[in-house]
């Protein structure tokens, strides 16, 4: 092996162990920037305390997130990851409860409930929409890729909106757990989704269309 191949070799093996390095700072960062979120509110939100929770320098945070923005949206994104992965158990009902059974675990934390009222209380902030804007696009793949395989697999009808039926399933959840802050048991979620699948009206009365209001 010649010398200039033994140092890129060299550089190379540094670089990965500076990655695998910094691995570690990268999820205490985000990690203490839910914490601080939920505590202080976005607009309270600081840097400097953020970077004391996760036990490093502010300037190590301001090196790969240099607005406040691009922490939380990384924060946010985070956490999503997993529960927007794309379920995949071989049935509509099924995907949809795994789906739904990851979304109450994370709302338990109480990081993740300040996080939400946040939303709430904040969310008319053009840069707090930004966030949401990011999100919806990063996961919105997740809606499309359950219910094209359901009608792949003669589940459901053409034309479903998958964002839609996801939105009230979501809403139904959020509800429940942040604003009537009630435990989410396997009976809710299941009794939820059966009505979201299968409708309130009678079955001889679903094909009706809806008479005008008079």
């Amino acid at each position: 092996m010649n010398a200039k191949v033994a140092k890129v070799q060299r550089r190379r093996k540094t670089k990965a162990r500076a990655l695998v390095r910094g691995e570690p700072v990268v999820r205490s960062v985000l990690a203490a920037t839910l914490t601080e979120v939920a505590r202080a509110g976005y607009h309270g939100l600081r840097i400097d305390d953020v970077a004391a929770r996760a036990g490093v320098n502010k300037t190590t945070v301001y090196r790969r997130w240099p607005t406040k923005q691009e922490l939380v949206r990384d924060a946010l994104l985070s956490i999503a990851t997993e529960t927007f992965s794309t379920p995949d158990t071989g049935s509509l009902r099924t995907d949809l409860l795994a789906y739904a059974r990851r979304n109450a675990e994370l709302a338990t934390k109480p990081e993740h409930q300040g996080v939400f009222r946040i939303f709430v209380a904040e969310g008319d902030d053009a840069e707090l929409m930004a966030i949401v804007g990011s999100l919806r696009q990063a996961f919105e793949s997740v809606p499309r890729e359950v219910l094209a395989a359901a009608q792949a697999r003669g589940e459901i009808a053409p034309g479903v909106d998958p964002s839609l039926l996801f939105a009230v399933l979501g809403a139904a959840l959020n509800w429940w757990l942040l604003f009537e802050r009630a435990p989410v048991d396997e009976v809710f979620l299941q009794r939820t989704i059966d009505l979201l699948l299968d409708g309130a009206l009678a079955p001889g009365r679903r094909d009706r269309p809806a008479r005008p209001a008079s």
